[in-house]
C-alpha cells in the first residue's frame, strides 16, 4: 500500500525522467562505450524471458540499463519504462511492498497501450523479488523484466527455482584491454583475429604490428595498474582510484551485500580470505593452506569462498581432469576479478619486474575467463608430475596457454606444453609472451598486449 501518493509520483518523476525530457539525462555526463554485453540485452528485449545482468560493483550494470532505455525510447513510447534500484532508499518510505506498489502503480496510471519495461537494478537487495517477478510474469505478457545485481549467487539461485525456462543470464566483468582503449579515447588499427594469428602467423607484418603498440604501450600499462573499472575514467587520480576501489568494491561487497544476504556474523573473516586469495593471484591453493588464516570448518569455508566467486571479487579455475570429481577434490587456482583492485588490496602501486609476471598472468586469465564464459567453453590449469601449465582453454578441442612474460624465453620454458601438445596431439599451444612473435612448429610465441586484443 502507498502510504503517500503524491510523494510517491514526485520520486518517480524524478527517476525516470525520460517521462518527460524523452532521452536519458545521466548519459549525456559520462564517457560511454557500447559493452558487449549491450547487443546481447538488445537482441533479448523482444524475448519472452526475464534478463538478469549480474557483475560486479561498479562494473557498468545501472550505464548498461541506462543506453538501453535510450535505445527504447526510439521504439516505444517513453512512459512503458520504468526504471528503479532497489538500494535507493526514496520509495521505501511511502511504501510497505515497493515492487508489489511500484508496479501496479506504474501500469494504472503511467503505461500507455503496447509492451512495457521494468527495469529492477539491484534486485537482490529486495527480499522476496523472485515472487512478485513470478507473478507478474505470469499474468501480464506485454511485461518485459530487465534486472540487474551483485551477487549472481542471491540472484540465480532464486531465479533457478522460481523462474526456470523463463530467464536469461548475462554477467558484465571489468573492461576487457580492447574496450579499456576505446574508453580512453584510443581507436586500435588493428583489427587482428584469433584466428588470423593461429593461420598465418609467420605472414603477419610484425612491423606494423610493433609500430601499433608503440602508440598504446603507455596505455597497456594504465590498464594493468588501475584494471578496467569504467569510473577510473572520470578519476583518473591514482591516489583517489585507489581509494574508491577499496571504499567501493570489497568493503561494500562484504560489509553490506554479503552480510546481508547471507547473515554473516563475522564478516571481518570472509575479508582475510579474500585478502589472501588477491594476494596469492595465479597461485594454486588448497583449502587447507586458506584455512589457515580463517580458523572454518571445511563447509563454511567452501560456502565463504562462494560467497566471494558469487559477489564477483575472484574467479576459481579448476585443475583439468577426466573426471568432475576429480577436478573438485584437487586444489584449485584463483585470479581477482580486476587486477586495479588487486593493486588496492595489496597497496601495490607500481608495476616492475618483481609483480609483472603475477599481474600478466592474472590479466591473461580474466581475459580467458570472459572469452570462455561467452563462447560457453570451460577454463581449466594444468599440474602433472610437478609441472604446470597455465590455462587450457576447452570445448571439442582444446588450446593450452602458458604466460612467460620476458625479455628471452629459453626452450626449457617451452618444454612441458610442447610435451602437453605432443602427448595430446594438438593443433597447437600458445606461450604469451613480451614481445616474441613467432610460430616453431606447433607453439605460437604471442605478446600479451596482442592477445588481449584478440577476442
Amino acid at each position: 500500500m502507498i502510504k503517500d501518493i503524491h510523494a510517491f509520483r514526485e520520486e518517480l518523476d524524478k527517476i525516470n525522467n525520460w517521462w518527460t525530457l524523452k532521452e536519458v539525462k545521466e548519459l549525456k555526463e559520462k564517457r560511454l562505450i557500447k559493452r558487449q554485453a549491450f547487443s546481447r540485452v538488445l537482441k533479448e528485449l523482444d524475448a519472452n524471458r526475464v534478463i538478469i545482468v549480474t557483475g560486479p560493483r561498479r562494473v557498468g550494470k545501472t550505464i548498461l540499463v541506462k543506453q538501453t532505455i535510450q535505445e527504447l525510447l526510439t521504439k516505444t513510447h517513453q512512459q512503458n519504462i520504468l526504471y528503479y534500484s532497489l538500494d535507493d532508499p526514496s520509495l521505501f518510505t511511502y511504501s510497505d511492498n515497493l515492487i508489489k506498489d511500484m508496479i501496479d502503480y506504474f501500469l494504472e496510471n503511467i503505461a500507455k497501450d503496447g509492451r512495457k519495461y521494468v527495469f529492477l537494478d539491484e534486485t537482490h537487495l529486495y527480499k522476496g523479488w523472485y515472487k512478485w517477478i513470478k507473478s507478474y510474469y505470469d499474468r501480464y505478457d506485454d511485461i518485459k523484466f530487465i534486472l540487474t545485481g551483485s551477487s549472481s549467487l542471491a540472484l540465480q539461485k532464486e531465479a533457478n527455482m522460481y523462474l526456470q525456462g523463463r530467464s536469461l543470464s548475462i554477467e558484465l566483468y571489468p573492461l576487457s584491454f580492447k574496450e579499456f582503449l576505446s574508453l580512453n579515447e584510443i581507436k586500435s588499427e588493428l583489427n587482428i583475429k584469433f584466428e588470423d594469428i593461429t593461420r598465418n602467423v609467420g605472414k603477419l607484418d610484425y612491423f606494423k604490428i610493433k609500430k601499433e603498440y608503440t602508440q598504446i604501450e603507455r596505455d597497456f600499462k594504465e590498464y594493468l595498474l588501475v584494471g578496467g573499472f569504467p569510473e577510473w575514467f572520470e578519476i583518473k587520480d591514482l591516489d583517489k582510484w585507489f581509494i574508491r576501489l577499496m571504499e567501493d568494491i570489497p568493503k561494500k561487497a562484504i560489509y553490506e551485500d554479503l552480510t546481508n544476504l547471507f547473515g554473516l556474523k563475522n564478516p571481518k573473516i570472509l575479508e582475510l580470505i579474500l585478502s589472501f586469495i588477491i594476494a596469492q593471484q595465479s597461485r594454486i591453493l588448497s583449502y587447507k593452506t586458506i584455512n589457515e588464516i580463517a580458523g572454518l570448518d571445511r563447509n563454511t569455508l567452501v560456502n565463504y569462498i562462494e560467497y566471494l566467486k558469487s559477489a564477483y571479487l575472484v574467479i576459481e579455475v579448476l585443475k583439468y581432469a577426466k573426471s568432475i570429481r576429480t577436478q573438485l577434490k584437487s586444489m584449485k587456482k584463483y585470479l581477482s576479478i580486476d587486477q586495479g583492485l588487486r593493486n588496492a588490496l595489496i597497496k601495490n602501486y607500481e608495476i616492475n619486474e618483481n609483480n609483472i609476471g603475477f599481474i600478466i598472468e592474472n590479466v591473461i586469465g580474466l581475459h580467458l575467463f570472459r572469452i570462455a564464459k561467452i563462447k560457453n567453453l570451460k577454463l581449466f590449469y594444468i599440474r602433472k608430475d610437478k609441472e604446470e601449465i597455465d590455462f587450457i582453454i576447452k570445448n571439442e578441442a582444446m588450446i593450452p596457454i602458458e604466460v612467460k612474460y620476458k625479455q628471452n624465453i629459453k626452450e626449457e620454458d617451452a618444454r612441458t606444453i610442447k610435451e602437453f601438445v605432443k602427448e595430446k596431439k594438438l593443433k597447437y599451444g600458445i606461450i604469451i609472451t613480451k614481445d616474441l612473435f613467432k610460430k616453431e612448429t606447433n607453439i605460437l610465441y604471442i605478446p600479451a598486449w596482442l592477445f588481449l586484443l584478440c577476442e
